[in-house]
């Protein structure tokens, strides 16, 4: 039996891979890098030069500092820092919720997706994108970070304040960005602020009195790497924690799960398979799809002459398609064996700190929903039909479902 998906269901995976495939003709040129006169930048889709782009960091850097907005929707985060200041921010983060930190929450992702999993499985049906996708990470973020568990009010701010900023996260992504003056800036700025507000007391309760937990320990080690570390340093942290890659990736995940019940028995029959059934989703879905980069200095790239100041846009899932790093790379193919490295959680100096946490959240995910039923798949009378959008993070919702 073929390691890939199963193509024979009248709404297939087959008919996925033609989905996401087209998802990328937007992206596609002539060679691997070129110019898009509309966006005013260039694309970049080989995986020789965006390999060789995200390992020169003095070269080419992030453009989202550039960007209307960029300060007050971030902060002082990762994304929006560079040199000294990054390296040492970056390193703080690996220190703390690195892959040892990853391997220590196992137990904890998987109590809490297995709880979401049973309310889903006694409900019959459910949306798996917010009820599941992006609930798990959020829960295991909340407890994790050491807020409180039986706060509620807390929460449902949380998660309602995030919903609205990431409207404005997406369109400050997309194309040229987003006017700061935009109602969509405007509304995600009052958004920032009441998620600053709502996580400031304890933010200030672990300062006083510290305990184990992880705002305390962002604590401890961001004064002892910065001068400066404040309340806005932490707030920002816990943005992280509460809002990141995995909910983008564990949708698709899920979405491909529902169009395949020969793979759902498979993981169910054997959950050693789900770590590469996980990792062939991050190289195949690249949730995470559009890095930018702008050029510091005058380069030669892929045959084109690039000029300082020039923005770049990485197309990940296309140079994740490389074949000659991938055999039929085109297919999700979850038993794959790693050949190459994959462009999943970026490379280099802006390597995602959040690779180790986000694998293991997925992982355990997944793990949860198939050992909790028996089938999960798209429910054929919901009057909202899956769809895929967003340019920087690509995703698909809603994902109405059954649930047995």
């Amino acid at each position: 039996m073929s390691d890939t998906l199963n193509s024979h269901e009248p709404y297939g995976v087959r008919a996925v891979e033609i989905e996401i495939d087209e998802s990328l003709n937007e992206w596609r040129g002539d060679r691997s890098v070129y110019r898009d006169h509309g966006r005013q930048a260039w694309i970049v889709t080989g995986y020789d030069e965006v390999a060789a782009i995200l390992q020169d960091a003095k070269r080419f850097w992030r453009d989202i500092p550039l960007r209307s907005g960029a300060d007050e929707f971030w902060g002082p985060h990762l994304l929006n820092s560079k040199g000294a200041r990054h390296r040492r921010l970056h390193a703080l983060h690996m220190k703390l919720t690195g892959e040892q930190f990853a391997e220590d929450i196992k137990d904890l992702v998987a109590r809490i997706a297995r709880e979401v999993s049973r309310e889903l499985l006694a409900a019959g049906k459910g949306e798996l994108a917010a009820q599941y996708a992006d609930t798990v990470p959020f829960l295991v973020g909340f407890e994790f970070l050491g807020l409180d568990t039986s706060d509620r009010s807390l929460m449902e701010t949380l998660l309602s304040a995030m919903r609205i900023r990431g409207k404005w996260k997406e369109e400050l992504h997309a194309g040229s960005g987003i006017p700061l003056e935009s109602r969509i800036a405007q509304e995600g700025i009052v958004a920032v602020g009441k998620m600053g507000d709502a996580l400031l007391p304890t933010i200030r309760r672990r300062r006083d009195s510290p305990g184990d937990d992880l705002i305390s320990a962002f604590w401890k080690e961001g004064t002892r790497t910065f001068a400066d570390w404040d309340e806005v340093d932490m707030v920002t942290c816990c943005w992280s924690c509460l809002d990141n890659e995995t909910k983008p990736l564990l949708r698709g995940l899920l979405y491909l799960l529902c169009r395949d019940q020969e793979w759902q028995s498979k993981l169910r029959a054997d959950e050693s398979l789900v770590p590469n059934f996980v990792e062939e989703g991050i190289r195949y879905l690249t949730p995470f799809r559009t890095i930018r980069r702008v050029a510091n200095s005058d380069v030669e790239l892929g045959g084109q002459q690039i000029r300082e100041g020039d923005r770049l846009y990485l197309i990940t899932p296309l140079a994740n398609r490389d074949e000659s790093k991938w055999e039929c790379p085109h297919s999700f193919r979850p038993l794959r064996p790693e050949t190459a490295t994959h462009f999943g959680f970026g490379l280099g100096a802006g390597y995602c700190v959040g690779r180790y946490v986000g694998r293991v959240e997925a992982s355990e995910a997944i793990k949860a929903i198939v050992s909790t039923t028996s089938r999960i798949a798209l429910d054929p009378d919901a009057a909202e039909k899956p769809r895929w959008s967003g340019e920087m993070y690509h995703s698909i919702f809603p994902l109405h479902a059954i649930v047995e």
